[in-house]
C-alpha cells in the first residue's frame, strides 16, 4: 500500500510537469530550444510520478530527486544569467513559481520518506544526510544541463528564437 507521503512527492512532481507542458507552446514561439525543453521537462516529469507510485524504489527515488532538482537549479540559475538560447535572465513569474514549489514539495517529500526508510533500497538515516545528498544531485545535474546546452548553442542557432538569432545574425544593407 502507498503511503500518503508517495503520493505527495508524484502529485507535487506531476503537477509540475503538467503546468510545464501547458506552457510548452508559448515558450516555444519564444525559442524553439525552450519550447522544447519546456515539453521534455514535463512528459518526464509526469512519467517519473507514474512510475514511483508503481515501483517507489531506490532508482525511481534518485531519478525523481535528480529531475526535480536539476528543474529547480536550472530555473534558479536562469534567474541570475541568461539561459542558453537567450540574451536575458528569465522573469520570475507566478506561474514558475508555483512551479518550483510543486518540484520542492515533491523534493522534500522525497527526502523524507528515504529518512524514515520508507525507500526499498534505502537504508534509513539522517533527513539533512538525504538533504545534502539532494542537493549535490540537484546541482550536479542542473548546472550540467546549462554547461552542456551553452556548450552546444552556437552549432544550433536554428534553435533560438527571434531575438537569439537577430543578436547573432548581421543586417543586411
Amino acid at each position: 500500500m502507498l503511503s500518503r507521503m508517495n503520493r505527495v512527492a508524484s502529485l507535487a512532481i506531476a503537477f509540475a510537469g503538467v503546468i510545464h507542458i501547458v506552457l510548452a507552446p508559448e515558450h516555444y514561439a519564444h525559442s524553439a530550444a525552450h519550447g522544447i525543453f519546456f515539453a521534455a521537462a514535463g512528459v518526464a516529469e509526469l512519467m517519473w510520478a507514474f512510475a514511483f507510485l508503481r515501483w517507489p524504489g531506490e532508482r525511481t527515488y534518485y531519478i525523481g530527486i535528480g529531475l526535480a532538482g536539476a528543474l529547480i537549479v536550472i530555473w534558479g540559475a536562469t534567474r541570475i544569467v541568461p539561459a542558453p538560447f537567450e540574451h536575458e535572465i528569465g522573469a520570475i513569474d507566478a506561474q514558475g513559481i508555483i512551479t518550483k514549489l510543486s518540484e520542492l514539495v515533491g523534493l522534500f517529500a522525497l527526502v523524507s520518506l528515504a529518512a524514515q526508510g520508507r525507500v526499498s533500497g534505502l537504508a534509513k538515516r539522517s533527513f539533512a544526510g538525504f538533504l545534502a545528498e539532494a542537493v549535490v544531485l540537484a546541482g550536479f545535474f542542473g548546472f550540467g544541463f546549462i554547461m552542456v546546452t551553452h556548450t552546444v548553442e552556437p552549432n544550433m542557432p536554428f534553435l533560438g528564437g527571434a531575438a537569439h538569432e537577430e543578436g547573432e545574425l548581421e543586417e543586411e544593407p
